[in-house]
């Protein structure tokens, strides 16, 4: 079975409004084992929303239509629906008293233009809307559907787990099938290369494998259709084995799994602590650690140390390292990732310092070269046992320089991990 989504609202073409509920809507839709092709943005326009149900009907058997069901003169989904399928709508009484009753519980004045909302198809059924005042329908004609809901995501989603998913089930019968999908990521190989890797790979038609782009990173989806979760399972372990085997330790996490998730778990099962000293990247690893939750048995500080003045005064580089190399170079990163481990008296310390861009950069030292260091001792009032650092060349503008650098020191330290 085949649906498609149609997004409805001028706000949304013109980016005003990021599309969440068609995202929503697929993942819904593969849970349940249906394909989606195709997703549509049209603007509040009558005549382009009834060509997007039908161009949809042609191809599909199920529409679903986002937004456009409130009270004002240019929400036309749900009439539009009715006049291009040919179906009557009806007054719904009921709707009608839960409508005036929303209002009435929050003594709020209702126009008459709130009841233009309690209509329900002649052949199909009304979708109850437990939390605003628009509720959805589903029209049915000729074998095919087209369920209308609202733009709101608190409206939408209580909408469709309680209604539109019991009803597709119900429709799909004992042909339901289920889409299960997983996700590996990796970091520190290009998708090229890691695409090249698993390139025959790519060819498998169940289950599928799809390269994801990130930014710093590289995912690959595992998708595979079959009856049960079992089933599905088993398709997606047999594959998920040889893409391991060829990528090896480049995969660092699945599906929502975070690499600063993956470095605080490693680093509190063994026992280590961690502290840091950024630059050009401005606190940006130090936030992307402590977003994850108990990263406060592993993280101890974090010190921006923008100027070389603070540099010297509190991580202790010397001021003659500086005047030899300037603040980006190996050496002083590799000064700042040792002061970073003294000062927060952990196992760890990173050190990170480039340039992050636009202005600032030279023949010699170009915006995007950054350098990160680690320094690692059996705690802080001992030597480094080892200290090292590794140059970095990013482009891109200034925030994605300090993401791609973020992104290279986690892995740095994800490596040292291994």
């Amino acid at each position: 079975m085949q649906a498609e989504i149609i997004s409805v609202g001028t706000e949304l073409l013109l980016g005003q409004i990021v599309d969440t509920n068609a995202a929503y809507l697929s993942q819904i839709l593969s849970g349940l084992g249906i394909d989606v092709f195709h997703r549509t943005t049209v603007g509040d326009n009558e005549d382009r929303i009834a060509q997007s149900v039908k161009d949809a009907l042609s191809r599909a058997d199920i529409a679903i239509t986002i937004g456009g069901l409130g009270p004002t003169q240019d929400d036309l989904t749900k009439e539009t629906v009715a006049k291009t399928l040919g179906v009557e709508l009806l007054f719904d009484e009921e709707a009608a008293e839960r409508i005036s009753d929303f209002f009435a519980m929050r003594k709020l004045p209702m126009v008459e233009s709130n009841l233009k909302q309690a209509v329900k198809p002649a052949s199909g059924r009304t979708v109850p809307n437990p939390v605003g005042t628009a509720p959805g329908a589903i029209f049915e004609k000729d074998g095919k559907c087209v369920i209308c809901l609202p733009g709101p995501p608190v409206e939408l989603i209580p909408m469709v787990t309680e209604s539109v998913v019991p009803y597709l089930k119900e429709k799909l019968g004992p042909a339901a099938m289920i889409i299960k999908s997983k996700v590996l990521r990796t970091t520190g190989i290009g998708e090229s290369l890691m695409e090249e890797k698993v390139k025959d790979l790519l060819q498998s038609k169940n289950p599928t494998l799809a390269p994801l782009a990130k930014t710093g990173e590289a995912h690959l989806r595992i998708t595979a259709k079959a009856a049960d979760e079992k089933t599905a399972g088993a398709l997606i372990d047999g594959i998920e084995t040889k893409v391991r085997e060829r990528l090896g330790a480049f995969i660092y996490g699945v599906d929502d799994e975070t690499l600063e998730h993956v470095i605080i778990r490693a680093l509190i099962v063994r026992g280590l602590t961690i502290g840091l000293a950024e630059s050009c990247t401005g606190g940006l690893i130090s936030d992307r650690l402590t977003d994850t939750p108990g990263s406060s048995a592993a993280f101890l500080a974090g010190v921006i140390s923008y100027s070389n003045e603070s540099k010297v005064e509190l991580l202790g580089v010397s001021e003659e390292l500086l005047k030899k190399y300037g603040a980006v170079n190996g050496p002083v990163a590799e000064a700042m990732a040792e002061g970073a481990r003294k000062a927060a008296r952990s196992h760890i310390g990173i050190g990170v310092t480039g340039i992050a861009g636009p202005g600032g950069g030279t023949k010699e030292k170009p915006v995007g070269l950054v350098y990160i260091a680690l320094s690692q001792g059996k705690d802080a009032d001992s030597e480094a046992e080892k200290t090292y650092s590794q140059e970095f060349r990013f482009s891109g503008d200034r925030r994605y320089i300090k993401q791609r650098a973020s992104q290279a020191a986690l892995n740095m330290l994800r490596n040292e991990l291994l």
